[in-house]
Order: C-alpha cells, then structure tokens, then sequence
C-alpha cells in the first residue's frame, strides 16, 4: 500500500514537489547515501527500468539518481520524479520500489481520471480540508479503501481490507466479506 503515484493539484505542484523532496532528503540524506535494501535483485531491476522509461519519455528527477551505482544489486535509493505522463509505464505499473510519480493535474475530473487509469487499486488517499468533496470524491476512485487525511498506509483492523481489479481477491477478514466487494472510507477530519 506505499504511495506510487502523487496527484496534485497543478497550483501547487511546485512548492508541494520541492516539500518531498525537502522530506526524502530529511529521511534518507543526499543522494549517495547507504541505499535500502529491495526484497530482491529484480525488484531493483525493475525500478530501474520503470524510472529509466520515465525519464527518456520526458519526466524529470527531482530527488535521487536513476543511474546509481549500488555497492549490492539488492540496494536502490530511492527516486522522485516529475512530469509523469500516459505513455510513462511508471503512469500505470506497479514498482514495489523505492520511487514515486508526482502527477499534477487541472481538474477533479481529472484527478480521478488519472486516479482510475490503472489496472490496479488497492488503496488511495485524500488530502482535502472540503470533507464532503473528499467523500465524493473517495466514491469515484476505484479501490478497496481510501483514507482522507491520511496515508495509504493506514489499515483498521477491524474493517474489511482488500483491493480492486488487479489488486488482491477477496477481502482480508474472513466471512461474507471474503466473497462481497466492500470499500473501506477512513477520514481523519
């Protein structure tokens, strides 16, 4: 359930894209550092890859180095990235890495567009201080839970958990809800 893809609002794409980046480098200090460790040599290959694609379609990185030299190829630092586009395969893929997209976009419309153009959707979040058109929102996004004001990593134990399309069968927690498509909304007012 880590954050993949940023959907943000293009009025702020700038100073929201400059606060990341001020973030990751707080947490994991300038490039160059001790990387992470990935669960395995493909996973790297394959962010790698993805973020190779992104930026020799257009995409800008903000924060890291695609072509890092690790001292094992189990390590990657991690990368963020700008001026995500469709035809990006890290638009639509699932990377299991260390690398965020930021997506700006014009419109909710848009936003949700964007937020469903995706064989994926096991988790979304929200970040709206207008709670009614969060929820409204939160109804249109293809995915088994949407948390407002809050991150995607953010399970209730007590509630159904589970995704859409290509993400997960079924639910966690056993019962009728194994075998019914729930949505599990969370806010955080």
């Amino acid at each position: 359930m880590s954050t993949e893809r940023i959907l943000v609002h293009e009025s702020i794409k700038d100073a929201f894209a400059a606060r990341v980046v001020e973030t990751a480098t707080a947490m994991y200090g300038r490039p160059g550092q001790d990387a992470p460790v990935l669960i395995m040599e493909s996973a790297v290959s394959r962010n790698t890859a993805l973020m190779e694609d992104a930026v020799g379609k257009g995409a800008r990185v903000l924060y890291g180095d695609v072509a890092a030299a690790e001292d094992s190829k189990t390590r990657m630092r991690p990368i963020i990235i700008a001026d995500v586009t469709p035809d990006m395969k890290v638009y639509k893929t699932e990377s299991f890495g260390p690398t965020v997209a930021i997506i700006s976009f014009k419109t909710e419309e848009e936003a949700v567009a964007v937020a469903n153009d995706t064989e994926y959707g096991l988790a979304a979040a929200i970040f709206d201080k207008d709670l009614r058109r969060a929820m409204a929102v939160a109804n249109r996004i293809e995915t088994g839970a949407v948390h407002i004001n809050a991150m995607t990593v953010h399970d209730e134990a007590a509630l159904p958990h589970g995704g859409t399309k290509e993400s997960g069968y079924g639910r966690f927690g056993g019962g009728f809800d194994e075998w019914t498509r729930t949505k599990t909304i969370t806010f955080d007012a």
